[in-house]
């Protein structure tokens, strides 16, 4: 059976690969509007509403939708529109926890399963300079949050509970999990490093 991700994400990509398996990629068109909401809630229904989308085309397919937010307390923290907004994000999470929050829609044309992963995230105390150089970098513009823990944004992160994965967009033992019981995946897979 033919597995898709409903995603371009370079990171989503590069942690499905892990599993070495042969998928598409098939972007979702879908508008995201103003986040708001229960952050759980809401990444589970835009990661179903990502994989509907793509499934709808695809119904004999098995296909993977998947959405990351970042949240402080129960406020979204969603991408930074510009570097000024991006210095903002940065240095509200200086020296605090928060909590990402990764759902992914895994449909097929048997079963269909919602599910998520949540992982605490504490920053080092960043100063102005830091950040502005982090900003100079590019990386933090296309992520929720305004990091990426799995770039130079590993030097702002001071501590993770839960999983590295999930941080970084795709909890890959649940999915992997998921697949495995539809018998998706016949082979043996290391993901270790």
């Amino acid at each position: 059976m033919k597995i898709i991700l409903a995603s371009s994400s370079p990171r989503r990509i590069e942690i499905l690969s892990l599993l070495r398996l042969k998928f598409e990629i098939i972007p979702a068109k879908i508008r995201e509007e103003k986040i708001e909401g229960k952050p759980i809630l809401t990444a589970r229904k835009l990661a179903k509403e990502k994989a509907l989308a793509v499934w709808k085309q695809n119904r004999d397919s098995v296909v993977i939708g998947a959405d990351t937010l970042v949240f402080l307390g129960k406020e979204i923290i969603g991408k930074p529109g510009s570097e000024e907004e991006a210095f903002a994000i940065l240095r509200k999470l200086s020296g605090r926890w928060h909590k990402v929050v990764t759902a992914v829609a895994i449909l097929t044309p048997f079963r269909k399963v919602v599910l998520h992963d949540v992982a605490k995230v504490k920053f080092r105390n960043l100063n102005d300079e830091e950040i502005m150089n982090y900003i100079k970098t590019g990386e933090p513009m296309d992520k929720a949050g305004a990091y990426g823990v799995q770039g130079f944004g590993a030097t702002i992160v001071e501590k993770i509970h839960g999983s590295f994965y999930t941080v970084m967009g795709l909890p890959i033992v649940k999915v992997y999990e998921i697949l495995r019981e539809y018998n998706l995946i016949t082979h043996p897979v290391d993901i270790s490093f």
